[in-house]
């Protein structure tokens, strides 16, 4: 139930930029490491934007690379598990911590 919360709060967000705009396309980041589900997240907004003005707005969804920090080493970089897999690109050590990829944020919105 938490892409339903997530879906209205988006909803409302897109909202009120709109105005009395009609929404035509809601562009979101969405990290690689997050528990939504786009496609829930398109179920509930059809949904709850009925007769509203981003009824029939298309969703796009973009990635967010991921960054880690090494707990060894400090360095930051963007992840990418098929080139270093859990590995610091520094130093090698394989103690990390996510400082992004888990998020859902509102990228832009296209009006008609």
């Amino acid at each position: 139930m938490h892409e339903y919360t997530l879906a209205q709060e988006l909803l409302d967000l897109v909202l009120e930029q709109a105005g009395s705009r009609r929404i035509v396309q809601v562009n979101v980041w969405i990290g690689p490491f997050s528990e939504e589900r786009e496609e829930s997240i398109h179920f509930f907004w059809k949904d709850l934007a009925k007769g509203s003005p981003g009824d029939g707005a298309m969703l796009h969804f973009d990635p967010i690379p991921p960054s880690m920090k090494c707990l060894d080493c400090s360095g930051a970089f963007l992840y990418d598990d098929e080139e270093s897999g859990c590995l610091c690109e520094f130093c090698h050590g394989c103690h990390m911590d996510l400082l992004n990829g888990q998020e859902i944020q509102l990228k832009s919105i296209e009006f008609e």
